[in-house]
């Protein structure tokens, strides 16, 4: 009796704790977010060199970053999330003047899950892809490449109530950009505050 009673509180204790730190299941939930991005990794090509005369280069790496996203509940800790990101740009300067610039944006999809610390606190890891498109100007000369790159990303989210939420995250996005097509590219990463709105929450 003593060890079901005790059984029965845990159980209790865990749908309390998944209840209200993420989204109701079967619901969908949308927001934005803003940050700061940071340009690492970064490999120059053959056209960077053939444009700039120079195999010398300053980077300035970090810069303003942001997104919308949106996502379906599909359990009280699994969700499947997408949407936009803008990873801003990334300055790159050579001898005698000569310079390039780095921009990325993209479309993401991932499966983001939770895990709750509190009725209304949580950590949670996403895991998907991003389709980009990266630009570069090097020295006047502008091109642009386009394609497919894993990411992955570690948060903490917050609901301040049952509709609305905050969050901070660390967003990783391996290679973007093709350094012998458009002369430049890097791994991207992205720390970001967010806030969301969870439509048709049950009360």
């Amino acid at each position: 009796m003593k060890k079901t009673f005790i059984a029965l509180i845990m159980v209790n204790a865990f749908n309390a704790t998944s209840a209200f730190a993420a989204a109701d299941a079967g619901t969908w939930y949308g927001g934005a977010k803003f940050g700061w991005s940071h340009y690492f990794d970064t490999n120059m090509g053959s056209k960077a060199f053939d444009n700039n005369n120079s195999d010398h280069f300053d980077f300035d790496h970090d810069n303003v970053g942001g997104g919308v996203y949106t996502g379906y509940q599909i359990t009280p800790w699994l969700a499947v999330e997408g949407g936009y990101d803008y990873l801003g740009n990334m300055q790159i300067k050579g001898q005698h003047g000569a310079g390039a610039q780095m921009k990325t944006q993209g479309l993401q999809m991932s499966l983001k899950a939770s895990y709750a610390l509190t009725n209304d606190w949580d950590i949670y890891g996403r895991a998907g892809a991003m389709g980009y498109r990266a630009e570069s100007d090097v020295s006047g000369h502008n091109r642009f490449e386009t394609g497919v790159r894993p990411l992955a990303a570690v948060g903490t989210e917050y609901a301040f109530n049952k509709n609305w939420a905050g969050r901070l995250e660390y967003q990783w996005v391996s290679n973007v950009g093709n350094a012998n097509q458009i002369g430049v590219s890097s791994d991207l990463s992205s720390v970001t505050a967010g806030l969301s709105y969870r439509f048709g929450q049950y009360d």
